[in-house]
């Protein structure tokens, strides 16, 4: 044996490697399967293929291959697995006894039982790298800084994430309990920031979409590192598929620097817990006796939180409440059950179900106090998350959708919204309550959306009712109106909603369906007029003259206008007639307000110089409907109907 002050101890690191070398074997092989196979059956044909036509080289297919190869989650994976094997003996009182009884310090078992699972996971990292290297040269795909690149990044997320899963070795001396533990460590962050999120969603004003703006952070790595770590490989095509560009970059190396030092803190503090570990703490559900109390409060006061809010939200779903009763519910829901919790915790740590004492007893009510505190803390927004409205200078667009949707670029128009935003909010007391206070008034809802130059996104939806009831208060109308007048100004509406090249685009395609009922069929049928015997010159200029007969009424306010008291998908004022078109501008690009608000701009990239607009009519469109009709797309009034006219003839009672 070695001298009891070593770090490492040869015997014992075979002895360890004796039962982990399958783990090594069996990454390797997966590793083989998702790099240097996967690739050579990518590349097989490469020279007969659509790629090289298109202009793609074999180094290019190699970068973006390495780019959407796995990265946190193998780290993840193989890390617990390699580390609960290699330390398994601290969850069997026999081999735990047995192991610290032989000549061989603490810290010897610690360190060789870290250096075992680091190296199983690393060395097949590294070998399947060379492999993947060579194929790269075999395959003339001279792109070696992306293979080591990625190879660095997954070592770093695997050496991080070991120290996580050693540390969750020594926390507990259930193997099932230190997994559960590595997983709840891994995502801890997250895992709160949800339970606050779920919790706001259902309680909080204007907070529905809480969980659609998460955003990832250092503080959870496995979400972070394959977000931010990583081969950023960017090909531009034309509209034809040809590559005209490509770039690469290799990211995140700060972060991975960062992870690395924070890789040896965490051991550090893995080992002191090792050194100073009693051997009568195993099978017990947590072996720091610190950690007992931070664990029973966790878990009481996140769990019971978001119960407390479920309860609420279930109350509330059955019969609508006021925000105030919602959250007093809510509270005392999560208080309750937070008792309840805490007590069930405590006979899992003590292993019985003997913990109703009056220690425990002023134990539970203090983290009741601090529970209640938290809950009205979130009640009163002490946080400042209701009434949260971003800086102009740090908003890189801000978004707007209720009927419509428009996204508003330009530094006036971002600075209006955010003051139309927080003149909203200084009626914040009676809009949170306006599905109460004005039950009988019909409502809509509108969501507001910030893009922040640093990335990150700020949501934030609202219940509203009509502005033109007579029961709503003046304040109500004060706080409302200034959004609809904003968004519905004629001039709003053609740059938003019909885009971009609205006033220099040519009409490609127009389209209107009349209605006329058959006694025989006992139904509509419709009236579609094609224009195939004119040319496609004579077709654009009868477009546009329709197209300018809707641009007045767009002046008028007639048409695409949004209101705080109409169902948009309902309304039976609405015409039952199909009215499209599409707008092209060879040159301009359009900018789709609605793609870009969610998000699908990303999925579709490609360049557009046309839309396809879909239009809802009303009778009150006088200029549209009588340029339809001059221009032939119609020629009987009886062919324009209405839903409500359509719903009483075939006998429905809603659209």
């Amino acid at each position: 044996m070695q001298s009891k002050t070593s770090f490492f101890n040869m015997a014992l690191f075979k002895k360890n490697l004796s039962r982990t070398w399958i783990v090594g074997l069996l990454y390797f092989i997966a590793l083989l399967l998702m790099l240097p196979i996967s690739f050579v059956l990518t590349m097989a044909d490469f020279d007969n293929s659509w790629y090289v036509e298109s202009g793609y080289t074999r180094a290019i297919m190699l970068y973006q291959h390495m780019q959407y190869v796995p990265k946190a989650g193998l780290a993840l994976t193989v890390a617990i697995v390699a580390t609960g094997i290699t330390f398994w003996f601290l969850f069997n009182k026999r081999d735990n006894y047995m192991m610290h009884a032989f000549p061989v310090s603490r810290k010897s078992l610690f360190f060789t039982g870290f250096t075992t699972a680091s190296l199983v996971s690393l060395v097949p990292l590294v070998l399947n790298s060379i492999v993947m290297t060579i194929v790269a040269f075999v395959e003339k795909a001279q792109a070696i800084d992306a293979i080591w690149y990625w190879t660095l990044i997954v070592a770093v997320a695997t050496e991080l994430f070991i120290s996580i899963a050693v540390f969750s070795m020594m926390t507990s001396g259930q193997i099932i309990t230190s997994v559960v533990f590595y997983f709840i460590f891994c995502y801890l962050y997250t895992l709160m920031e949800v339970a606050f999120r779920i919790t706001a969603s259902f309680l909080m004003f204007g907070m529905s979409s809480s969980m659609s703006d998460l955003n990832t952070t250092m503080l959870t790595p496995a979400f972070f590192i394959s977000a931010n770590c990583g081969i950023n490989a960017v090909v531009d095509t034309d509209d034809y598929g040809k590559l005209i560009g490509f770039s690469y970059e290799l990211t995140g190396a700060k972060y991975l620097a960062i992870y690395a030092v924070a890789a040896v803190v965490i051991t550090f503090i893995a080992y002191m817990l090792y050194k100073y570990k009693k051997l009568e703490t195993v099978h017990d559900f947590i072996a720091v006796p610190f950690l007992k109390p931070v664990f029973t409060v966790g878990m009481s006061f996140f769990i019971s939180m978001v119960a407390g809010g479920f309860v609420a939200e279930m109350i509330n779903a059955a019969k609508t409440l006021t925000y105030s009763a919602k959250f007093a519910i809510a509270i005392v829901a999560a208080i309750i059950i937070g008792c309840i919790l805490f007590y069930a915790t405590q006979m899992m740590i003590e292993k019985t179900v003997r913990v109703f004492s009056a220690k425990k007893f002023f134990y539970c009510a203090g983290y009741s106090a601090a529970a209640l505190v938290v809950l009205l803390c979130l009640r009163f927004d002490a946080f400042n998350v209701e009434n949260k409205v971003p800086n102009a200078n740090d908003v890189e667009w801000v978004g707007f959708s209720c009927d419509y949707t428009m996204v508003f670029t330009d530094e006036d128009e971002i600075g209006t919204m955010i003051e139309l935003h927080k003149n909203f909010l200084e009626d914040k007391k009676e809009l949170r309550d306006v599905n109460v206070l004005y039950s009988d008034v019909p409502g809509n809802s509108f969501t507001i959306k910030y893009k922040l130059k640093n990335g990150k996104t700020i949501i934030r939806d609202y219940s509203v009712v009509d502005t033109e009831s007579e029961e709503v208060s003046a304040q109500y109308v004060a706080a409302t109106e200034p959004i609809l007048d904003f968004v519905n100004s004629p001039i709003q509406i053609k740059e938003h909603i019909i885009g971009n090249i609205y006033n220099d685009c040519t009409i490609t395609e127009m389209s209107f369906s009349g209605y006329l009922y058959d006694e025989s069929l006992e139904d509509y049928y419709s009236t579609y007029v094609d224009f195939d015997y004119l040319t496609d010159r004579e077709k654009k200029e009868k477009f546009e003259r329709v197209y300018e007969a809707l641009l007045k009424d767009v002046d008028d306010g007639k048409v695409f206008t949004t209101s705080f008291g109409t169902d948009y998908y309902n309304n039976e004022d609405k015409l039952y007639n199909d009215f499209s078109f599409t707008i092209q501008n060879k040159k301009t690009p359009y900018f789709s307000d609605t793609d870009f608000f969610w998000g699908y701009e990303y999925a579709n990239s490609y360049v557009r110089y046309e839309q396809s607009i879909y239009v809802q009519l009303s009778r009150d469109c006088t200029n549209t409907l009588q340029a339809l009709k001059e221009e032939g797309f119609y020629t009987d009034d009886e062919e324009i109907l209405t839903y409500g006219e359509y719903n009483q003839r075939m006998g429905y009672d809603y659209y």
